[in-house]
C-alpha cells in the first residue's frame, strides 16, 4: 500500500479492526503522520506556569519543528517558530525570562511579539525592510493550566475542538482555571506512538492492571469528531489486592 493513500476509517467500533502492523513499523508513515496529524491539530506544549509573567518564555520541539512561546507586555501569549530570519539560528533556548529574543549567531534581535528590532551591520542594505522579517507566528491557546499550539492556520480553534469538554469538567466540580502545575515527569517509551495511544484508550486491561484504582464497570469510551474521550471513575482508596 502506498502510505500516502490511507483507507477510510471505520467509525463503527463493532466492525472495526486494528491498524495494519506495517503502520507501526514502516518509517514511511511517520512523515505522513507529522504532516496530517501533529502539524494540523492542537498539541499540548507546556504549562502556563512557565509563562506567567511578562517576558517569560519556553522552547519546545514539536516533532522536528522548533518553537518558542512568550508572554508579551500586554499579557497575551505568543508562539513563533524558533528560527531567526537570517541564518535560521534559534532565538531562544530552554526557558526563562527576557525582554527580547536574540539569535546567538549574528545577533538579530526581536521583541516578544516577534518584531525585528535590530539587525547589526545592515545599515545601508537596499531592497529589504525590517518589517518583513518578523518571526513566523504559530497559533497558540490556553485552557486552564495548559498551553497548546497548532501549526495549521486554518484549523478549528482550540475551544471548538474541545467542544463541551470544558463544560463537562466544570460540571464535575473542577475549577480548571485554578489548577496549577506541581510537578513534571517525562517518560520515554521506546515504541511507536500509536502503540502507547492504543494501550491508553482501551479499557480491556483495567481489571488486571488497575483493579485497585479504576472502576471498569463505569468505563465509558466516547468518540468525538476531533478526539476520543475515556471516562474512568477513580475507585475509593483500598489496599493493593496483589
Amino acid at each position: 500500500m502506498n502510505p500516502a493513500i490511507l483507507p477510510p476509517v471505520d467509525s463503527n467500533l463493532a466492525t472495526a479492526w486494528t491498524l495494519p502492523a506495517r503502520w507501526y513499523t514502516d518509517p514511511a508513515f511517520l512523515p505522513i503522520e507529522k504532516e496530517r496529524i501533529f502539524y494540523r491539530t492542537w498539541q499540548w506544549v507546556g504549562s502556563t506556569s512557565l509563562v506567567q509573567r511578562v517576558g517569560d518564555f519556553f522552547t519546545y520541539d514539536l516533532y522536528g519543528e522548533p518553537l518558542v512561546i512568550t508572554r508579551t507586555h500586554d499579557g497575551s501569549l505568543r508562539a513563533f517558530h524558533n528560527v531567526c530570519l537570517h541564518r535560521a539560528g534559534p532565538v531562544a533556548t530552554g526557558k526563562g525570562n527576557r525582554k527580547s529574543l536574540q539569535c546567538r549567531y549574528h545577533g538579530w534581535l526581536y521583541d516578544l511579539n516577534g518584531k525585528l528590532l535590530n539587525a547589526p551591520e545592515f545599515e545601508g542594505v537596499e531592497n529589504w525592510s525590517p518589517d518583513a522579517y518578523c518571526l513566523r507566528n504559530v497559533r497558540v491557546a490556553e485552557w486552564g493550566p495548559f498551553v497548546f499550539v497548532n501549526l495549521e492556520p486554518s484549523a478549528p480553534a482550540l475551544l471548538d475542538v474541545l467542544g463541551n469538554i470544558p463544560a463537562e469538567v466544570q460540571r464535575a466540580g473542577f475549577d480548571i482555571d485554578q489548577m496549577q502545575s506541581i510537578e513534571r515527569r517525562d517518560y520515554y517509551v521506546d515504541a511507536n506512538w500509536k502503540v502507547y495511544i492504543d494501550n491508553y484508550l482501551e479499557g480491556y486491561h483495567i481489571p488486571i492492571a488497575h483493579p485497585w484504582t479504576l472502576s471498569r464497570d463505569r468505563l465509558r469510551p466516547v468518540s468525538r469528531r476531533h478526539l476520543p474521550l475515556l471516562f474512568v471513575p477513580v475507585r475509593p482508596h483500598s489496599p493493593d489486592p496483589r
